[in-house]
């Protein structure tokens, strides 16, 4: 593949009159890409879901009918055939009210549509599409702690997952709401609210990071600790972390670094760039604007901007382990 020269930030910022993103310079770096016969479906943050339409046939109901049924069948990021299961996480894949354990091969069944979940050992927690949760005991085969909470009517496309936090797990719930539950006492403590001026949204991020605890809704992200909370407002698309910083990608176009005590370290600006799924690749942080721009953006926020691919920005789009996964493309970053 051929090597090109980065383009320094200075350069290219710039706008347009029309509110789309306009770098002043960029260069020209076409990626290697595939065709692929499967493409992306309700993606998120930390998920990729492949599905493929097939033919089956069944008995005749009448004459008129040919007994040819079409379905939908999932796969995997490396092609492995889930069925009707879409994968969630690195050990699980749900459908419908079905859970699917993929490293046990074993399949549980819950009352409730699954909106995401995580597994540690024989526990997995769940926050259900009625925003409902619920924790499942493997060992028990049933659940052992379900609670209900208000019901939700529409949630943002990106839906965090439950996170084993010490002695905890926290809830991300379809409203901007964190449950907590004590696994010492095995005890619901309470929900922590994260509305703001009446918005309601569902938590979009929540993760640990150098030992820190950070949630984020699309209008604030917040440091949480069992003694205080710190809080940053604003307009939130994308946070993504590495082992010592936070990354918000604001919808206005900054992009804006974090220390794990919420302190901005760094700030750049990216005048109405709408960033498609930021993601790293062998540290360097790559995204795809709407209109077809591929951006590089160092650890340090030193930006590189490159044109010539002919993504799809229509459809899904998905950056990970340095391919981008686009329709029925996949562009290879290295």
């Amino acid at each position: 593949m051929k090597k090109f020269l980065l383009i320094p930030v200075l350069l290219f910022l710039g706008c347009s009159s029309k509110n789309e993103f306009i770098p002043k310079n960029s260069k020209k770096k076409v990626l290697l890409s595939k065709a692929d016969i499967k493409y992306l479906q309700d993606y998120t943050k930390k998920n990729l879901t492949f599905k493929e339409l097939k033919l089956k046939y069944v008995k005749k109901e009448n004459f008129l009918d040919d007994g040819v049924r079409a379905e939908w069948v999932y796969f995997d990021e490396n092609n492995k055939e889930l069925g009707k299961f879409k994968k969630i996480n690195k050990d699980l894949a749900v459908n419908g009210e079905k859970l699917l354990i993929l490293t046990q091969k074993k399949l549980v069944k819950l009352p409730y549509m699954v909106a995401s979940a995580t597994k540690n050992s024989n526990l997995i927690a769940i926050v259900f599409e009625n925003n409902s949760i619920g924790i499942y005991d493997l060992k028990k085969q049933k659940l052992i702690f379900y609670r209900e909470n208000d019901p939700v009517i529409v949630t943002k496309y990106l839906k965090a997952s439950p996170v084993f936090y010490n002695e905890l797990i926290l809830f991300p719930l379809l409203t901007s709401q964190i449950g907590i539950y004590d696994l010492k006492t095995n005890d619901f403590i309470r929900n922590i609210d994260l509305s703001d001026d009446n918005l309601i949204n569902n938590i979009i991020y929540l993760n640990i990071v150098n030992n820190q605890l950070f949630m984020a809704t699309p209008n604030k992200i917040v440091l949480f600790d069992p003694n205080y909370l710190i809080d940053f407002k604003g307009a939130i698309k994308h946070v993504i972390n590495d082992d010592k910083y936070i990354y918000l990608f604001m919808v206005d176009g900054k992009v804006i670094k974090f220390d794990t005590n919420l302190k901005k370290v760094k700030e750049i600006n990216l005048p109405f760039a709408d960033f498609f799924a930021p993601e790293f690749c062998k540290g360097d942080i790559y995204t795809v604007t709407y209109n077809k721009y591929l951006i590089k953006i160092t650890k340090d926020l030193n930006v590189s901007v490159y044109s010539g691919n002919d993504f799809d920005t229509s459809e899904p789009l998905k950056i990970k382990d340095c391919k981008i996964y686009n329709s029925d493309k996949v562009y290879f970053l290295e």
